[in-house]
């Protein structure tokens, strides 16, 4: 009985480690390729918690452009938290096309914007029946939050992909030279949810790429 009693105190430990093992990378760098397009560089960490049943996940990010038509400069800071739902693990044979883990995850979101934008703005002057360039300069400031629900692939032990919708609540600040020039009345202009001066209800879409160590 001793015996086993010693036996059973060497091997509890060993399949602690065991059921961890699967999960033994406990952070993750992750980059965002689809915000390229839109002058913003944007990466994230992801740190997990127990057997990654929830993560905390920063999001900083930096806008620069500066040509002819327009310069923009300004950074964003994100933050995730996340609760793990569900995992689809190949350690437990219920492997998904051969990847190494699935998880679908939900959570909470918010963020801050400070940005800066110099643009070209062209007008019809109605008085002098011409065409007008002008040169205009926005600033914004903005909170947001909300809420997502995502799965991560690992593919591998350590190269994993990260999916994201959800929607969420912004508010912005905005001071543009324009107004002070021109009569809003005079002219429409379509705001994106996607531009950084909105402000209202808006989705939350993410698609990253990365890797665990």
């Amino acid at each position: 009985m001793k015996i086993i009693l010693q036996f059973l105190i060497i091997l509890i430990p060993f399949c602690a480690n065991s059921q961890s093992d699967h999960f033994d990378q406990k952070n993750a760098i992750k980059i965002s390729p689809v915000e390229f397009s839109r002058a913003q560089f944007e990466m994230s960490y992801e740190r997990y918690f127990g057997d990654r049943s929830s993560s905390l996940v920063l999001l900083p990010s930096i806008y620069l452009k500066d040509d002819i038509m327009e310069s923009k400069e300004g950074f964003q800071l994100g933050a995730q938290y996340r609760f793990y739902l569900s995992h689809v693990r190949s350690d437990e044979k219920s492997v998904f096309l051969g990847f190494h883990n699935v998880g679908l995850y939900t959570g909470v979101y918010a963020q801050y914007l400070d940005y800066t934008e110099d643009y070209q703005f062209y007008w019809w002057d109605m008085e002098k029946m011409e065409s007008v360039t002008l040169g205009m300069t926005k600033d914004v400031t903005s909170v947001e939050g909300g809420a997502i629900i995502g799965v991560q692939i690992d593919i591998t032990k350590k190269i994993l992909i990260d999916f994201y919708i959800g929607g969420g609540v912004k508010y912005s600040d905005l001071t543009d030279t324009k107004t002070d020039i021109i009569n809003p009345n005079d002219y429409y202009e379509d705001v994106s949810v996607f531009d950084p001066e909105y402000k209202g209800v808006k989705p939350k879409l993410g698609f990253q790429l990365g890797f665990l160590f």
